[in-house]
């Protein structure tokens, strides 16, 4: 397990960062094993992840880091020092926040720092699951192969990641464009159009009186609506990001009916692929799975994690702890069982990641063909019972008269 330590030296001089060991009580000898007092040595907590199913980094952050690293692993690849990779990538990037990121990292690997130690400190850039690889990497003496393999990663996460967010937006955007045009009428043309009905003092039809009523509403009310509107939504979203809304949250979402399979099959994509990630560069399978739970981005997903790390801590098969998962299918756990006897679970879960993907993209696709026209459907039938209201008056008078 990884823990962060601040200790002194015999001349009293501070040090602090990271290292890896089996408790608190090894870490402390290990620490006076190479001179040090320590004083402060606490394990480091996988980062809770504050969205449903989307990954803390933005789409844009996750090409940036793809890309990164993949130029960092062909120049050490040619034998270029770390050092002198570093400064050739700074000329490379633009982006002002992931400079200064990367600045500084070339410092403390100047200042003699292992280069897993100074990322770490940059975790908005550069997560506890890039640290992990990256360290397990240099302690094996193949740093260049296992950055291929998280670049690997993160160009999957960010196609992954486009998937889902391509499915969505369209069915979004007209949600929100239809609310905002059915609002202005309602509001504001409607009341103008039903005044001359309601000069000719005479019943209405009930679908009439019903939009007049609703229209009513929205024009006296809009001013205190909106504000109780935000309020209520400011609202609602702090108690979601507590733990247990979050776990209202996340089980709901993957309770629905079309998008709970979509995001279901996203989050073992991701979690497949980081698993495989993870364990190809030679991290214990307990620790993979410590560092998974941290970027599970499901808060229902993450429980499950914990319980499979401490079924596995405690001597338990893997595969059979899967077979029990509330979110991950069975399907998985029997896979691993076969990685697990052939000593290959890298691999299966990569496989597991490539099976997963291709369905998230038959699902997203799926989700779009149904959603657009059932929108449209809906829209249509709101707009053309406010024509109807409007209307059916209209051809009574007209017919009286």
């Amino acid at each position: 397990m990884l823990y962060r330590y601040e200790a002194v030296d015999d001349a009293g001089k501070p040090s602090t960062g990271t290292m890896e060991a089996g408790s608190p009580a090894d870490a402390r000898a290990a620490l006076r094993d190479k001179g040090l007092l320590p004083f402060d040595v606490a394990p480091v907590r996988a980062e809770k992840s504050k969205g449903g199913a989307w990954l803390r980094l933005s789409g844009r952050r996750l090409d940036l880091l793809a890309r990164m690293t993949r130029h960092l692993a062909l120049m050490l690849r040619t034998g270029l020092p770390m050092n002198q990779a570093f400064e050739a990538l700074l000329t490379q990037i633009e982006d002002r926040g992931f400079r200064e990121a990367l600045e500084e990292a070339r410092s403390r690997v100047r200042e003699g720092r292992d280069v897993a130690e100074a990322l770490a400190a940059h975790p908005r850039w550069f997560p506890e699951l890039y640290v992990h690889v990256v360290r397990a990497g240099v302690q094996a003496g193949e740093l260049p192969k296992v950055l291929v393999e998280l670049a690997t990663y993160y160009a999957r996460q960010k196609k992954l990641r486009d998937r889902v967010v391509s499915a969505l937006t369209y069915p979004a955007m007209m949600c929100l464009v239809g609310a905002f045009v059915l609002t202005f009428l309602l509001a504001f043309v409607v009341p103008k159009v039903t005044s001359i009905l309601l000069e000719q003092e005479k019943a209405l039809p009930w679908p009439t009186e019903m939009l007049l009523f609703v229209s009513g509403a929205l024009s006296a009310g809009w001013w205190w609506m909106l504000p109780t509107a935000l309020l209520g939504f400011v609202v609602a979203a702090k108690a979601l990001s507590t733990g247990r809304g979050r776990r209202f949250r996340d089980g709901a979402i993957l309770r629905l009916p079309i998008l709970g399979d979509l995001f279901r099959k996203q989050a073992v994509a991701r979690w497949s692929a980081t698993m495989s990630t993870l364990v190809a560069s030679g991290i214990p399978l307990a620790q993979a799975l410590a560092v998974v739970r941290g970027a599970a981005g499901n808060a229902v997903l993450e429980e499950d994690v914990a319980r499979l790390e401490r079924e596995v801590v405690e001597g338990r098969s893997f595969s059979e702890a899967l077979k029990r998962s509330r979110v991950l299918p069975a399907s998985v756990g029997f896979v691993a069982g076969v990685g697990e006897e052939s000593g290959d679970l890298a691999e299966v879960f990569r496989e597991v990641a490539d099976t997963y993907d291709d369905e998230v993209d038959v699902a997203s696709t799926r989700l779009t063909d149904l959603l657009n026209p059932i929108l449209i459907v809906l829209l249509g039938l709101v707009v053309g019972f406010i024509v109807a209201a409007i209307l059916l008056p209209i051809t009574d008078f007209s017919q009286v008269n």
